[in-house]
């Protein structure tokens, strides 16, 4: 049975990537580094360090820590409601689900600022148990440390949860966390999510575009354990 659902936040429950994007180019810039698009979609749903790592010809701790607060920095002064908001089918999945006594947590890449921000700009913060941030773990997504991370702090075992992504990280996260996962946005329909779908050799996978489209999100949940 399904008893709690770990909920990414970039791109699966808001909107951000045209801010994150923006805040990433700004900053790089600065540094002399032309940070493609394609460079970031590639990189979206990792964390920083691991980011910065591969874009710097001397990637030194403390500057990629310098650059990441600088990044994150310009991400929070993009914020406003006007800018922001919740992706389709989101809110009314939270709603559902809180009704339904299902406990909901929040795991981003993201720092905790960032997250705390967005659930505040949002109006979410009562929808949530726990906001857990990966920055300071070793490894970001697809490691799953993340992801255990949260079910220990709601004291729930893997296979009580559910994982809602939008980022093939962040579902070979959850399949390594041994959680199954529902996949949206661009990534339900992305080729390289298939090997997932079919339960071989781990968790299994549903795709669901648009979260809106889904009339009963308890039932899909059942489906999907």
């Amino acid at each position: 049975m399904i008893r709690a659902i770990i909920w990414d936040m970039d791109g699966t429950i808001a909107d951000t990537e045209t801010l994150h994007f923006q805040a990433w180019h700004a900053t790089m810039a600065r540094y002399g580094v032309d940070y493609s698009y394609t460079e970031f979609k590639n990189g979206f749903g990792r964390n920083n360090a691991e980011i910065l790592t591969e874009l710097l010809d001397d990637p030194a701790s403390d500057t990629i820590a310098k650059i990441s607060l600088e990044k994150e920095e310009a991400f929070r002064a993009l914020l406003n409601p006007a800018r922001v908001g919740t992706l389709p089918g989101v809110r009314e999945w939270l709603v559902r689900l809180q009704m339904a006594g299902k406990v909901q947590v929040v795991a981003s890449s993201g720092p905790m600022a960032n997250i705390a921000a967005l659930v505040n700009v949002l109006s979410l913060g009562d929808f949530f148990a726990v906001l857990m941030t990966g920055t300071w773990l070793p490894k970001g997504k697809p490691d799953p440390a993340l992801f255990l991370r949260c079910a220990a702090a709601i004291d729930a075992s893997p296979h009580e949860c559910i994982v809602i992504e939008d980022s093939i990280h962040g579902i070979e996260a959850a399949r390594g966390a041994g959680m199954r996962s529902i996949a949206v946005g661009a990534l339900a329909g992305s080729p390289v999510l298939r090997p997932y779908l079919t339960g071989t050799n781990g968790a299994s996978c549903v795709a669901i575009p648009d979260l809106s489209e889904v009339a009963d999100p308890i039932g899909m949940l059942e489906l999907a354990g």
